[in-house]
């Protein structure tokens, strides 16, 4: 028994122990007092090195369409119905057929004529990837004439009509042969006529209500002319394509250009930033140039968009996030962005610069047009800069 009580006891001590080796220590226990790290507090102003503004095309796919030309800005919309909305009817007659649409902007001289005409889409496409550049060739069929407009800008809301071609239209209610690759279902296009001097925007598909929303009334009758049919179609794909050349040419000037695309890319040396530099606050600003800059009264918004690049040159990967610019107070045409999320990403690591472009959706719904001066601007003042706050170890 006293045998059997020894080892208990010495169990009992060595559990003990091994519990007390497990405790942590004064410099491992969590209110230990951790050691101050000494940092030191600098400011600097740095001005861009380089910029490069550049066009991309790209899908707009926006809630509104704009079609028309002013100052050699361009703009097609192209439209379709969903297909599968019209019954199959081979043996109707097609009476008329009406397209409507509603104003909800307009870029460039209101006083200038409007018009377009309308030709037959020959292709399938998609509002996500049609592009500008995707529409100039075997896109649709411009040797016959599907419909015709010609007027100018009304109201703000105005309602636009168009009688389309009949032919066109009782194309959409036949059936396909089966074992063919007979389809003129792909929809139509707009394109602006020669003396057209304005750009409009129309609410698209993708309206915030019924009224606003483009619509296709076509009346009808069957084959022995004794049933008349009136039939309205809302729903479709819709989008416009729009371009403008020349914009990169100056190069005193950075150009931030919505509905082509044009975007701007803004390089730093920020190397005297290491790892373990903690960014306290960063400044991007930029100085507008109102001569130059184009915007449409219905917005009025000159805001753009800051995002860090990841990858080298204007092909590469930009962050989905982003900062916006505000006007800096006091001024009325310095601009402000917070750019110390971009800034933080540069200490110690790979610069690929900063990628300036229209804020938000009115990239893809308008022709708006902000320029800033650029690292080659003739006045030292107006070139970008970044003002940085940042903390660093004490050696």
């Amino acid at each position: 028994m006293r045998d059997g009580s020894c080892r208990l006891l010495l169990v009992v001590l060595a559990l003990g122990l091994a519990a007390c080796s497990d405790d942590p220590t004064e410099q491992n226990a969590l209110l230990a007092p951790l050691p101050f790290l000494e940092v030191a507090v600098r400011e600097t102003t740095i001005t861009a090195i380089d910029a490069q503004t550049f066009r991309k095309y790209v899908s707009m796919n926006g809630r509104y369409n704009l079609v028309g030309q002013s100052d050699g800005y361009t703009a097609y919309t192209a439209m379709s119905i969903y297909s599968n909305l019209f019954p199959t009817r081979d043996t109707i007659t097609v009476v008329s057929a009406q397209l409507s649409l509603r104003a909800a902007s307009f870029f460039g001289d209101s006083s200038a004529a409007f018009g377009f005409t309308v030709h037959r889409i020959e292709r399938n496409w998609n509002q996500v990837t049609a592009t500008w550049d995707s529409m100039q060739s075997g896109f649709y069929d411009p040797s016959v004439l599907r419909g015709e407009y010609s007027g100018g800008v009304g109201a703000d809301t105005e309602m636009v009509s168009v009688e389309l071609d009949t032919v066109m239209a009782r194309e959409w209610f036949r059936s396909v042969p089966e074992g063919t690759t007979v389809n003129t279902k792909f929809g139509f296009i707009l394109i602006p006529t020669a003396g057209t001097g304005v750009v409009r925007g129309f609410h698209s598909f993708d309206a915030d209500s019924v009224p606003n929303a483009p619509s296709i009334r076509i009346i009808s009758v069957n084959a022995t002319q004794t049933v008349r049919d009136t039939m309205v179609f809302r729903l479709g794909i819709d989008t416009f394509a729009g371009n403008v050349d020349g914009l990169e040419a100056r190069t005193d000037l950075l150009s931030v250009q919505a509905g082509v695309v044009y975007r701007s890319i803004l390089n730093f040396d920020a190397s005297f930033l290491g790892k373990g530099t903690l960014i306290n606050k960063a400044e991007l600003l930029l100085d507008r140039d109102p001569l130059t800059s184009r915007l449409n009264r219905f917005s009025g918004d000159s805001a753009i968009a800051v995002h860090t690049m990841f990858e080298q040159g204007y092909l590469g990967g930009f962050e989905a996030l982003s900062a916006t610019s505000m006007r800096k107070a006091g001024t009325s045409d310095t601009y402000v962005v917070d750019a110390r999320r971009a800034v933080q990403a540069w200490a110690g690591s790979t610069n690929y610069g900063i990628l300036l472009r229209i804020d938000g959706e009115r990239e893809f719904q308008t022709f708006d047009l902000v320029t800033f001066h650029s690292p080659s601007a003739s006045s030292a003042a107006l070139r970008p800069r970044l003002k940085i706050l940042y903390s660093v170890p004490k050696n």
